[in-house]
C-alpha cells in the first residue's frame, strides 16, 4: 500500500500529468467537497487530524499545479527523481481548457446509476451480501464476487464513482502494494460498498482488518 506522503500532487488530486488548468480546478473542488469537515459523505471516516493532513496536501497540490512556473519546477523535480518519465513531460499539453469529462457527465452518471440499481433489483444476490457482512474480514474477492453476480462492470463503477479501474483491480485482487493510502482507500471502499448496497462501515472495517492480517502474514 502506498504511503500518503509518497503520493505526487497529481495522485493527490487524482488527475493525469497532462491535466489542464480546468481539470486541476475541478479536481480541487471535488477534493474539497469530499474531505472538508462539513462533508456528509466522509464525515465519519476520518479523524480531525487525518482530515487536516489531507486538506493541507490538497491545498499544496492545487497551489503548485495551478501556477505554471511552480508546476514546471515540480515536474522537473519528478523527472530528476525518476518519478516521471521525461517523454511524458515533453508530450504534455498545457493551458487547455477542455473538460476532463463530457458536459453531460452528470446525466450519463445518473443513467448508469439507475441501470446498476435495476440490475441489483433483478438479481438474487442477498445471500452473497449477507455472507460478506457476516464475516469479520472482507476481501476484495468477496466484493468482486458480488459485483459479478449482480452483473456490474468495473467501467460502470468508474462512471458512478470515478474510482479508476486500476484502483478497483487493486481492491478486488487484494493487491496491497497497489492500493492507495488508507485515508483515500476508506472513501473508495465507502463508495464501492454503497453501489453494491452493502453496509459501508462494515466493509471498511472488514477490509482494513483483512489488510492488517495479510501484512502480518506476508
Amino acid at each position: 500500500m502506498k504511503k500518503f506522503e509518497d503520493l505526487s500532487y497529481y495522485e493527490i488530486l487524482e488527475i493525469p500529468v497532462e491535466a489542464s488548468s480546468y481539470e486541476i480546478r475541478e479536481a480541487y473542488k471535488e477534493a474539497l467537497s469530499i474531505y472538508t469537515e462539513d462533508s456528509l459523505t466522509t464525515y465519519s471516516l476520518f479523524a480531525d487530524d487525518e482530515r487536516d493532513i489531507i486538506l493541507g496536501k490538497v491545498e499544496e497540490a492545487f497551489l503548485t499545479l495551478i501556477d505554471e512556473v511552480k508546476r514546471a519546477d515540480y515536474d522537473r523535480m519528478l523527472v530528476d527523481s525518476g518519478r516521471l518519465d521525461e517523454q511524458i513531460l515533453l508530450g504534455k499539453r498545457r493551458g487547455k481548457t477542455e473538460q476532463l469529462f463530457p458536459s453531460n457527465k452528470v446525466t450519463y452518471s445518473n443513467a448508469v446509476s439507475n441501470m446498476v440499481r435495476k440490475k441489483i433489483e433483478e438479481k438474487d444476490v442477498e445471500h452473497i451480501a449477507r455472507k460478506i457482512l457476516s464475516e469479520e474480514r472482507v476481501s476484495g474477492t468477496d466484493l468482486k464476487r458480488l459485483r459479478e453476480a449482480i452483473g456490474i462492470r468495473q467501467e460502470e463503477v468508474f462512471e458512478i464513482t470515478r474510482i479508476t479501474v486500476s484502483v478497483l483491480d487493486a481492491i478486488e485482487n487484494d493487491q496491497l502494494d497497489n492500493l492507495p493510502p488508507l485515508i483515500y482507500l476508506k472513501n473508495f471502499l465507502k463508495q464501492y460498498a454503497e453501489i453494491l448496497q452493502l453496509d459501508s462501515e462494515k466493509v471498511i472495517e472488514g477490509y482494513t482488518k483483512n489488510i492488517e492480517l495479510s501484512q502480518k502474514t506476508s
